[in-house]
Protein backbone atom coordinates (compact mmCIF):
# COMPACT_ATOMS: atom_id res chain seq x y z
CA UNK A 1 0.00 0.00 0.00
CA UNK A 2 1.38 3.43 -0.46
CA UNK A 3 0.93 6.33 1.46
CA UNK A 4 -1.63 7.97 -0.72
CA UNK A 5 -4.33 5.00 0.16
CA UNK A 6 -2.32 3.93 3.82
CA UNK A 7 -5.33 3.33 6.23
CA UNK A 8 -5.23 5.93 9.11
CA UNK A 9 -6.74 6.56 12.42
CA UNK A 10 -9.24 9.53 12.69
CA UNK A 11 -9.14 12.00 15.73
CA UNK A 12 -12.27 13.86 16.45
CA UNK A 13 -13.47 15.85 19.15
CA UNK A 14 -16.02 19.09 19.78
CA UNK A 15 -14.82 22.53 21.29
CA UNK A 16 -17.30 25.63 21.29
CA UNK A 17 -16.57 26.46 17.63
CA UNK A 18 -17.05 22.78 16.28
CA UNK A 19 -15.53 19.70 15.27
CA UNK A 20 -12.03 18.95 14.78
CA UNK A 21 -10.96 15.94 12.82
CA UNK A 22 -7.34 14.67 12.09
CA UNK A 23 -5.46 11.64 10.59
CA UNK A 24 -2.82 9.67 12.53
CA UNK A 25 -0.72 7.13 10.83
CA UNK A 26 0.04 5.16 13.80
CA UNK A 27 -2.17 3.95 17.11
CA UNK A 28 0.29 5.74 19.21
CA UNK A 29 0.04 8.81 17.13
CA UNK A 30 -3.73 8.96 17.94
CA UNK A 31 -3.75 8.25 21.37
CA UNK A 32 -1.34 10.59 21.92
CA UNK A 33 -3.56 13.13 19.96
CA UNK A 34 -6.76 12.01 21.74
CA UNK A 35 -5.09 12.80 24.99
CA UNK A 36 -3.75 16.15 23.90
CA UNK A 37 -7.83 17.33 23.02
CA UNK A 38 -8.86 15.84 26.21
CA UNK A 39 -6.68 18.07 27.87
CA UNK A 40 -7.25 21.11 26.12
CA UNK A 41 -10.58 20.35 26.97
CA UNK A 42 -12.40 19.39 24.01
CA UNK A 43 -15.88 16.94 24.35
CA UNK A 44 -16.69 13.99 22.39
CA UNK A 45 -13.22 12.97 21.72
CA UNK A 46 -13.30 9.70 19.83
CA UNK A 47 -10.34 7.30 18.14
CA UNK A 48 -11.94 5.44 14.72
CA UNK A 49 -9.42 2.67 13.93
CA UNK A 50 -8.73 1.73 10.32
CA UNK A 51 -11.11 -0.74 10.30
CA UNK A 52 -13.73 1.60 11.42
CA UNK A 53 -14.07 1.09 15.49
CA UNK A 54 -14.88 3.79 17.03
CA UNK A 55 -13.20 4.11 20.40
CA UNK A 56 -14.31 6.45 23.38
CA UNK A 57 -11.94 7.49 26.21
CA UNK A 58 -12.68 4.81 28.32
CA UNK A 59 -11.71 2.47 26.08
CA UNK A 60 -8.44 3.74 24.36
CA UNK A 61 -6.46 1.12 26.28
CA UNK A 62 -8.39 -1.20 23.47
CA UNK A 63 -6.12 0.64 20.97
CA UNK A 64 -4.49 -2.07 19.07
CA UNK A 65 -0.88 -1.14 17.89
Amino acid sequence: MDSATQLQYLVGGNDRFGRINVGRDTAAAALKKAQELLREGYADVRICTPHGRILLPDEFDQLEG
